[in-house]
């Protein structure tokens, strides 16, 4: 890695509600680029982290130092190449104390700053907080979009149009690489996600990470903390975005907005031709009142 031109270090302190030690981060430059994105990504820091750490960190929970590599695109692949798919433009390092951005690519991908950073930031949190024990990666991912304020209303309507609403069985590993099909893991987790907070509260997702690794299994600890098995809440899951999104699904499909269109056309004109009747009608009893 090239020598880096200027560390940030940055401090906040948490409100006293959450109660949980906010973790440094130490940002490392290569260039006076690189000095403004992480300046940037301190401010931000500064402003959404409190936000987001109240409802992860539970109180007592032990937070490390994250570093935050804020990189070119040739350093970022030189260090991560082969560990992420071709749009990667972020990563959380296992152990939640390593962050890394190229900021050079963020335009190219669609996402800004804020997003990647947060998102990466998030991971890092997860990995601390959980420790050692395992997350399954829609859990992951869907937490790091959702708190950092990733959705949009096209998130839901691009897996309505798609058609495909798959698994959380199937989004317990690494996602697809292919874009297509990541994108549609990672809408699809923030659904998830969503629908667990909805359904839990916003603290669920701070309690299951405390409850995670205390007792060494997710599984274990979403049972104690909701009272739900976790395949439970998977199938719950599905049946909700099966009726959520069926009917959506059906009514983008061709065939299906042919005979809606046929009906609409046909509702109007029957309307039509009664009103018309109900007017000449009308007519007919007008002309009769007036003798010749």
């Amino acid at each position: 890695m090239k020598s880096v031109l200027l560390i940030l270090f940055v401090w906040l302190v948490l409100p006293s509600a959450a109660q949980a030690d906010l973790p440094m981060v130490r940002f490392e430059v290569e260039s006076e680029s690189g000095m403004k994105v992480a300046q940037s990504c301190a401010e931000i820091w500064e402003i959404d982290g409190p936000r987001i750490l109240s409802e992860l960190v539970p109180s007592g929970a032990p937070l490390d130092t994250i570093t935050c590599l804020v990189l070119n695109t040739d350093s970022f692949q030189r260090n991560f190449a082969g560990r992420l798919p071709d749009w990667g433009v972020g990563v959380a390092v296992s152990g939640g104390r390593l962050i890394a951005l190229d900021y050079v690519r963020l335009p190219a991908v669609g996402r800004g700053v804020r997003e990647v950073f947060l998102h990466e930031m998030v991971h890092a949190i997860l990995f601390q907080v959980a420790g050692s024990t395992w997350l399954p990666t829609w859990f992951h991912e869907g937490c790091a979009m959702h708190y950092s304020g990733e959705w949009r209303f096209y998130d839901t309507v691009s897996l309505v149009l798609d058609g495909q609403v798959p698994s959380l069985d199937r989004l317990q590993g690494q996602f697809p690489a292919p874009v297509g099909m990541a994108d549609r893991a990672y809408r699809t987790s923030l659904l998830a996600v969503g629908r667990l907070r909805d359904q839990y509260g916003e603290t669920v997702v701070g309690d299951l990470l405390w409850a995670t690794r205390e007792t060494g299994a997710f599984s274990i600890a979403f049972k104690e903390v909701t009272a739900t098995g976790l395949g439970d809440f998977t199938d719950d899951f599905a049946s909700a975005m099966n009726l959520r999104l069926g009917w959506a699904i059906m009514l983008t499909r061709w065939p299906t907005l042919f005979v809606l269109m046929a009906l609409v056309f046909a509702v109007g004109a029957g309307r039509k031709m009664i009103n018309t009747r109900r007017r000449l009608a009308a007519m007919e009893d007008e002309e009769g009142e007036f003798p010749l």
